[in-house]
């Protein structure tokens, strides 16, 4: 799964990497974004032309028609997104890209830190919305990384970042191929410190690799 998460990226190096087009609000960079608190997303709609456009959503789907009560849902699982009730709208017509340098996870009570190569650049999990509440996408975790969890988040390479976004792709066949197009990811991970269980805790520390005793 993912449950925390990272971002420092600062908004003029997305706007280029990203190539967007309008940039609402302002990146503020943490090291511990936690469920219920806002993130950024990347989408694109139609205004007189395509948009593409990084905002902010609220980490945890609620769908639009859910009732009081309903219990935010901050992962989907990319094997069954297509089909269950509550993702198979968003997943066809609201894809989004969330910007990461990283994600946290946990083998007991030890906590890791994963990110894409030396230096934790930019990467972008593939997640959905409705009504400003997002969700991100998860598979299984590979063999290098399935001693730490089971699960990873759905990494979308930079070549499928424009089919991810396209709104035109909404035939949930497409949109099953193109989450089966993603490649298993390859990550580094590292050993944190405890600290990041609290999300009290949020400073670039946390990402520090652990020293072995």
């Amino acid at each position: 799964m993912c449950g925390r998460f990272v971002l420092f990226g600062n908004d003029d190096d997305m706007q280029d990497l990203f190539e967007l087009d309008q940039l609402l609000g302002r990146t503020i960079a943490s090291y511990n974004i936690a469920p219920t608190q806002p993130i950024r997303v990347i989408m694109e709609h139609y205004a007189d032309r395509l948009v593409r456009v990084m905002t902010d959503a609220t980490w945890g789907l609620v769908p639009s028609w859910a009732k009081p009560g309903f219990r935010p849902m901050i992962n989907a699982r990319a094997e069954t997104v297509t089909e269950k009730p509550s993702f198979r709208g968003p997943v066809r017509h609201h894809r989004c890209l969330v910007p990461a340098n990283g994600y946290y996870e946990w083998q007991g009570k030890q906590p890791w830190f994963l990110s894409a190569d030396e230096g934790d650049p930019l990467m972008a999990f593939a997640g959905i919305c409705d009504s400003w509440t997002c969700a991100i996408l998860t598979r299984s975790a590979p063999d290098a990384l399935g001693n730490i969890h089971d699960r990873t988040p759905l990494i979308v390479p930079r070549e499928l970042w424009g089919a991810w976004l396209d709104p035109h792709l909404d035939r949930p066949d497409e949109v099953r191929s193109l989450i089966d197009a993603v490649p298993e990811p390859h990550l580094l991970p590292r050993r944190v410190g405890r600290e990041v269980g609290s999300v009290k805790n949020n400073d670039p520390s946390l990402i520090s690799p652990l020293e072995r005793a």
